[in-house]
């Protein structure tokens, strides 16, 4: 292997981080800039272990090759690939025969995704487990499917994001995992119901919407992003569905978007797009309020209408049923 220095080890306050721009050292997002570093440090240790001390191709061929978790590669290489080029100005997606290693060893390796909560799950679950154990959950749950969010946005939901009406909770979220604010309404009875009898339980003014709840009480203690992506698995182990550690952190958007993809309910939404005028462009909230009229009017169907509100673009409703 060629040799010529390496960088040091990284570290926030090291030499070679207070020599790269703020700019270029914050293109990283907070969320994933401990991980990525980290990633990158693994690679610059072996290196130096190694007596590598020239990021090539070959090098890096090299350290991919003592991976053993085929799963990574890809996810281990984006993030080489932004840190080499932040912090060495390399352009490791120029490297063909590292990127085709990669996609071989890949190739027979089948993504982990999550078992999906079908309607009847949900319906029995917020139906018959005990508030005094599980209502936190409920309110993750019923959250978690209306708004297709995900543990992080879960996590870091706060209480101003609710807006409790009469009949309907209108959510807005403006920290999301693209970063775009967005707007759902949760309109189902049962699961209003749920959210406002959660929110009457926390009894306090903590920033964060989801405390740790204790014998139907809430305790001025935050939960955490890891005790979020338990919930679904903790649902499946209360219903006793089989193999409950297959519900991950991202059952609640995945088993969102299976309900949506249901043929009857594309067609039911298409139908209502023909009627929308076009002045109703600037007020959201008003068509939710029609449509959920024209929803709970249609024959032998039980729906609960969910939409994602882009605040920044057109708005752009989509259904989910009714777990009644």
């Amino acid at each position: 292997m060629q040799k010529i220095p390496l960088p040091a080890k990284v570290k926030l306050e090291s030499s070679e981080f207070s020599s790269t721009s703020p700019e270029v050292h914050n293109s990283l997002s907070k969320e994933s800039k401990g991980r990525y570093e980290s990633t990158y440090q693994k690679f610059i240790d072996w290196s130096r272990k190694n007596k590598a001390t020239k990021c090539t191709e070959s090098v890096l061929l090299e350290y991919f090759r003592t991976i053993t978790h085929k799963r990574s590669l890809w996810s281990i290489y984006t993030m080489l690939k932004s840190c080499l080029l932040l912090y060495q100005n390399i352009d490791i997606s120029q490297f063909s025969k590292l990127r085709l290693y990669i996609k071989r060893q890949s190739q027979h390796c089948k993504p982990k995704k999550s078992t999906v909560l079908e309607d009847l799950h949900i319906t029995k679950f917020i139906t018959e487990a005990p508030d005094s154990k599980f209502l936190m959950m409920k309110a993750a749950l019923v959250l978690g499917v209306s708004g297709m969010c995900g543990r992080g946005e879960l996590c870091n939901m706060k209480p101003s994001d609710l807006e409790f009406k009469a009949e309907t909770v209108v959510v807005t979220l403006s920290k999301t995992q693209t970063n775009t604010p967005r707007t759902f309404v949760v309109s189902n009875t049962q699961w209003v119901d749920v959210l406002k009898k959660y929110n009457t339980a926390r009894k306090t003014n903590h920033p964060r919407f989801f405390l740790t709840y204790r014998n139907g009480n809430c305790i001025k203690s935050p939960v955490g992003v890891n005790t979020i992506g338990k919930i679904p698995s903790k649902i499946a182990r209360y219903l006793q569905l089989p193999n409950p550690e297959r519900y991950t952190g991202h059952c609640f958007r995945r088993s969102s978007a299976t309900v949506m993809a249901d043929d009857d309910l594309v067609e039911v939404k298409e139908e209502l797009e023909e009627e929308w005028d076009e002045s109703y462009s600037q007020d959201p909230l008003q068509i939710e309020t029609e449509l959920s009229g024209k929803i709970s009017s249609l024959p032998s169907t039980s729906l609960i209408k969910h939409e994602i509100i882009d605040t920044q673009e057109a708005f752009t409703p989509v259904f989910i049923k009714n777990c009644n």
